[in-house]
């Protein structure tokens, strides 16, 4: 028996229903509002689960009666993205870079082509969605659902996330590349220079008391990001690396390319406008 003055619980979890992803996990003793971290809970992955709804057989039959009802849909693939909330980071006095950065590599290298190249656009985008695949069972590719899907996103978007994506960005899978061969020696000098940058914080932090042993070596900038996997200033995807199919199938959506980086965005801040979520 529970008793009045004894709480069964001493945490709580909530859920979030599309894809049951925790998206809130506290203590009861937590003040309101007691920790939200910019580089995380401001960065939200996703998924969601396309079906196809065969045809319906008997023409009274409105659409509407079929909305909530997935018992005949059959799957045929998922959509994967992340949520970027980038006024809301700044409000929360962060970087988006430097949250995108602690986040995941990927999101690094679309923030940091962002910056590069529309960095005025950047000023009146709230929020931005990365695009990280849309995967269609191979039995139901070839009938242009994929571009169905595209257009329809940001609707996708708004019903279930309850946030407007002012930006689509997507980078479409490089069909080769050719890593190159790792330097063990290189990569020890720029370990070094970075245990050497965190101890320089240590010792601000502590006081005096830490000794620092001085990188050898002036290891370019551009190494250090290469180690950490990183985007350097200027690096473009080349074109002989490309699926010119999928580049072709994007910007029949609306997409057009960042400069010559290989990756893909949408502006739809004018969603809602008389030009449609459709307007190319």
């Amino acid at each position: 028996m529970i008793h009045k003055n004894e709480k069964p619980f001493d945490r709580l979890a909530v859920i979030y229903n599309v894809n049951d992803a925790v998206t809130s996990y506290f203590s009861i003793d937590d003040k309101l509002g007691h920790w939200i971290d910019p580089c995380f809970d401001a960065i939200y992955w996703n998924e969601f689960i396309v079906y196809g709804i065969p045809s319906i057989s008997n023409e009274n039959e409105m659409d509407d009666d079929l909305e909530d009802d997935l018992s005949s849909g059959i799957e045929i693939g998922k959509i994967v993205g992340c949520h970027i909330a980038k006024s809301l980071i700044e409000n929360l006095g962060a970087e988006p870079y430097v949250a995108c950065d602690d986040s995941d590599a990927v999101l690094e290298e679309m923030y940091s082509v962002l910056q590069e190249h529309m960095d005025e656009e950047l000023d009146w985008i709230d929020d931005i969605y990365y695009l990280h695949d849309i995967e269609i069972k191979p039995e139901y590719q070839g009938f242009g659902y994929e571009v169905i899907l595209l257009r329809q996103l940001p609707a996708v978007i708004v019903k279930s996330l309850q946030v407007f994506p002012s930006l689509l960005v997507f980078l479409p899978r490089q069909i080769q590349y050719d890593e190159p061969e790792s330097n063990d020696e290189m990569n020890a000098i720029i370990r070094h220079r970075l245990e050497y940058s965190w101890q320089n914080i240590h010792k601000d932090i502590h006081g005096d008391n830490v000794v620092l042993f001085p990188p050898k070596h002036d290891i370019p900038e551009k190494e250090i990001n290469r180690l950490l996997g990183r985007r350097n200033p200027g690096d473009t995807v080349p074109v002989a690396y490309r699926d010119q199919e999928i580049y072709k199938l994007y910007k029949s959506a609306g997409f057009w390319e960042i400069g010559k980086t290989g990756w893909l965005c949408k502006i739809i801040a004018n969603i809602f406008t008389k030009d449609s979520m459709n307007h190319k």
